[in-house]
């Protein structure tokens, strides 16, 4: 039997050597639920820990989450992290925006990546502090394997997670590193740790796929089962158009994810985050859980669209849907 079938027998209770350790400032106010204006995210997660609120937590994970695999994981992300990017050649290379454009998609697709996107930059993905100022940012997404993603929570999961991270940040190194000896700035943002910008907004711009009731992102080919990674750059380029397949549609309607959430940290209704109206899910809950449990993914694990082969039969089914009900 699975992590996530046996998810919901009983109640979560979280450690009590956990709970002493959360700060006296929610995740809700951090990340701003509630607030109707606009504004940059505030560091909560997989950052710095001296400089977050819930640092002690964060070192509290890796305290628990100490398996030899999840050790040998880490090292070869950290690994990959550290590896040089070339120098900024001293002229840059003049092309019309199409072509290079089609170059960094099929650069990045060579490199292993399962699709890629691009989106012109915004203030408000940056993190407060940030000083980066790129006009582009490319957005590779990796697929994970679902017999690994199946197994959530589990030490498997876990390390296929990482392994996939790791495979975002080869890719984009590798992006980076030739647009760099092109005479064009680029900088890669590589997961799991959080880097200077959001990358789930920037991917849903991108046309990656769209955002769902858990949180996370939902493509019409991968569903739920897959990563990202991103580059920021100068490079002349052309934006690709948010794609709408019907997934958020479907999310109205399905309440699996929240059922499936030992934490209960998944809700029904969108919330107001930082001046957009969008599904939320509650950190304050899930955080606990998340670090018990090896990073979890139960939600991602049990989304209809996260079967293989499942997601584009479903986004054909929505659009047939959408375009009858308008008919």
């Amino acid at each position: 039997m699975t992590g996530i079938a046996m998810a919901r027998k009983e109640p979560f209770q979280p450690n009590p050597e956990q709970l002493k350790l959360a700060p006296d400032i929610s995740g809700r106010e951090i990340n701003g639920v509630g607030e109707s204006g606009r504004r940059r995210p505030t560091r909560i997660y997989w950052h710095d820990p001296d400089t977050i609120a819930h640092g002690k937590m964060q070192l509290w994970f890796y305290s628990q989450n100490n398996s030899a695999r999840a050790a040998e994981a880490r090292r070869i992300a950290y690994q990959i992290d550290a590896l040089p990017l070339p120098d900024i050649a001293g002229k840059k290379e003049q092309a019309p925006a199409g072509e290079w454009t089609a170059k960094v998609k099929e650069l990045a697709l060579r490199a292993s990546a399962e699709s890629v996107g691009i989106a012109r930059m915004r203030p408000e993905w940056l993190f407060e502090g940030s000083d980066l100022d790129y006009r582009w940012i490319i957005i590779v997404a990796m697929k994970m394997d679902f017999d690994n993603l199946a197994q959530a929570p589990s030490v498997t999961t876990s390390v296929e997670t990482m392994a996939q991270y790791s495979r975002g940040a080869k890719i984009a190194k590798t992006v980076a590193g030739w647009i760099r000896e092109r005479g064009w700035d680029a900088h890669p943002h590589c997961g799991p740790a959080s880097g200077p910008v959001l990358l789930i907004p920037a991917a849903i711009e991108a046309g990656i796929g769209q955002l769902g009731k858990h949180g996370s992102m939902i493509s019409r080919q991968h569903g739920s089962n897959f990563r990202l990674a991103g580059i920021m750059t100068d490079l002349p380029l052309i934006a690709d158009e948010p794609a709408d397949f019907g997934s958020d549609d479907f999310c109205q309607s399905c309440k699996i994810c929240i059922d499936a959430c030992p934490p209960l940290a998944i809700g029904n209704e969108k919330q107001m985050v930082r001046g957009d109206r969008k599904w939320y899910t509650d950190f304050d809950r899930c955080v606990y859980y998340f670090n018990e449990n090896m990073s979890c993914a139960i939600c991602l694990a049990v989304c209809p669209w996260s079967k293989p082969g499942a997601a584009p039969k479903l986004a054909e089914k929505m659009l047939r849907r959408r375009q009858k009900a308008g008919a």
